[in-house]
């Protein structure tokens, strides 16, 4: 009889709740009901919620009608955001070894890896396709007396690989494998190149450059990167104006900062930074325009209050496939940027030096290929900014097709 009890307490919870879910979220759909319908927008997965489908009758016949039903039921269900928060508070007081795909140490947020096997694949012959590629647009760029040079920044697993605990997998045989052919190539094709790894590991503290809740690095990273760019930017003889320690004020927001996987902890990670923004007086004026439309002449995205959250789309808005600012200054040199969001961030600092900054990711961008884009641009200066995770990548921002 105790048994008998004993399964019929957890049974009864169990199928109360397989009943009553769905019934409190098909009432949160009713417009003007009592329950207030889960958000179309998720700040914590950074996407759009899928919505319920429209009945058709192709929809009906071939099975996506039904299947719509299951995802839409999955991103839809009433307390949706109370459910995930409650699951990944109990992972964490487990001590789970990875929580929502994330490591947490101390001090950092890493993202959990699995081995790569790459034994079949030739990364030598992968390394030179895309150093080939570049040779092209170096060849394109200085026949026209502009300058080319190729960035390679770490991503955070990279540059703080030795914060993974013991246990875990961090693929840094795999990453040296990719970079050490990426840069033989690289040397072989003669390709300006400037890898940003050496020069920042020896550092004390690598954790005031690089997020401990991102994969980005941080504003004071990107600034670094920016001051390396000028160096071999004026050793090949461009003169322009540079933002150096002493004309930049570095400023830590109030605002709770969410990165790539804090975010994935729903708001309930042990590690917390701030996110930085800098201010200058070599600031001028500027007009901004996104993707063909004049926008706000602004290089920081940022909320009007310090309570709302931040993110690393604070840095020009976040990714766009097309941002041109203007200084006006005609007898400054042309930049044209391309690369993933690791240019972001860049890019809030280096607009300061330049008549003209392009900036474009090939993501998003499809009007013209890169080699096209240039031939009608000329810009005196083209800069890719890559992180090397995404070193031998070929699409997106590695499609380097004429």
């Amino acid at each position: 009889m105790k048994d008998k009890l004993r399964k019929l307490l957890l049974i009864v919870p169990v199928v109360g709740f397989l009943f009553l879910v769905p019934l409190l979220t098909l009432i949160s759909k009713i417009p003007g009901g009592p329950l207030t319908p889960t958000a179309s927008y998720s700040v914590w997965e950074n996407r759009t919620m899928v919505v319920f489908p429209q009945l058709t009758a192709k929809g009906f016949w071939d099975g996506s009608y039904f299947a719509g039903w299951e995802t839409a039921l999955s991103d839809q269900f009433y307390g949706r955001d109370y459910w995930l928060k409650a699951h990944t508070r109990y992972a964490m007081l487990r001590r789970s070894a990875s929580v929502n795909d994330v490591v947490i140490t101390e001090e950092t947020l890493l993202p959990q890896q699995t081995a790569t096997d790459y034994r079949g694949r030739n990364l030598d012959a992968e390394a030179q396709e895309m150093a080939q590629g570049l040779a092209a647009l170096r060849d394109q760029v200085e026949d026209y007396g502009g300058t080319f040079l190729y960035v390679g920044v770490p991503e955070q697993r990279s540059m703080l690989e030795s914060s993974y605990p013991n246990w875990q997998t961090t693929n840094g045989d795999y990453r040296q494998a990719m970079r050490d052919a990426f840069v033989s190539a690289m040397a072989a094709e003669q390709v300006p190149f400037l890898e940003m790894k050496p020069l920042l590991e020896g550092r004390e503290d690598l954790t005031d450059l690089y997020s401990t809740v991102d994969h980005h690095y941080t504003l004071l990273g990107a600034y670094e990167t920016y001051l390396a760019v000028c160096d071999r930017l004026t050793a090949a003889g461009w003169d322009f104006p540079v933002v150096t320690e002493d004309q930049i004020t570095f400023t830590a927001l109030p605002n709770p900062y969410l990165g790539t996987y804090n975010r994935k902890l729903y708001g309930q990670s042990p590690v917390t930074e701030p996110l930085w923004v800098c201010a200058s007086p070599m600031e001028v004026p500027f007009t901004r325009m996104d993707n063909g439309e004049e926008v706000d002449a602004e290089v920081f995205d940022l909320p009007d209050s310090t309570w709302q959250y931040v993110y690393y789309t604070a840095y020009m808005g976040g990714d766009q496939a097309e941002t041109i600012l203007d200084t006006g200054r005609e007898d400054l040199p042309k930049v044209l940027i391309w690369g993933d969001s690791f240019t972001n961030a860049f890019e809030s600092l280096a607009w300061m030096s330049f008549g003209e900054m392009r900036s474009i990711d090939l993501r998003y961008y499809t009007e013209k290929t890169l080699p096209q884009y240039i031939d009608e641009y000329r810009p005196d200066i083209v800069l890719c900014i890559r992180d090397d995770i995404s070193y031998l990548t070929t699409e997106g921002n590695g499609n380097l097709a004429p």
